[in-house]
């Protein structure tokens, strides 16, 4: 052992260096890996992102299409809905003519609705709201004069 002492001693001083080295090698291994994974995930991140993207431009183009078409659809049914509205409202005063017409000539609430294919109920309602509407124009009996 003493015989390499004399050998080792005088490179003593570059000892620290050389395991410094060492160190530096190995965490340039170690940083290297780890360099390379994080690269791979940023990778398949952007392409997941990319993906996505494109999911999202053709959910944006068809939210868009299907806006279009409702625009579409509601600029064609608004004058449907307003024809259907008048046709409506005159089959209901034609209905209720002929229910008023028919109760006037003493038919009675089921006959009516027997032939005009109503029910029993809204010949009743029709009916009862037609009094109530006439009630005021109907005439009174005369009160007797106070003696």
């Amino acid at each position: 052992m003493r015989d390499l002492l004399p050998i080792i001693l005088p490179y003593a001083p570059y000892a620290p260096v050389a395991a410094l080295t060492i160190i530096v090698v190995c965490l340039h291994g170690i940083l290297g890996r780890r360099l390379r994974k994080l690269s791979r995930q940023v990778a398949q991140c952007e392409a997941s992102l990319t993906a996505r993207g494109s999911q999202f431009s053709e959910f944006s183009e068809g939210l868009a299409e299907l806006k279009r078409n409702m625009a579409e659809w509601k600029a064609d049914a608004e004058p449907r809905v307003a024809d259907h509205a008048i046709r409506v409202a005159s089959l209901n005063n034609s209905l209720r003519g002929k229910v008023l017409k028919m109760h006037r000539l003493g038919q009675p609430a089921e006959r009516i609705a027997e032939a005009l294919s109503v029910p029993k109920g809204e010949v009743d309602l029709l009916v009862k709201v037609h009094r109530i509407v006439m009630r005021p124009y109907e005439t009174a009996p005369a009160a007797a004069p106070p003696q």
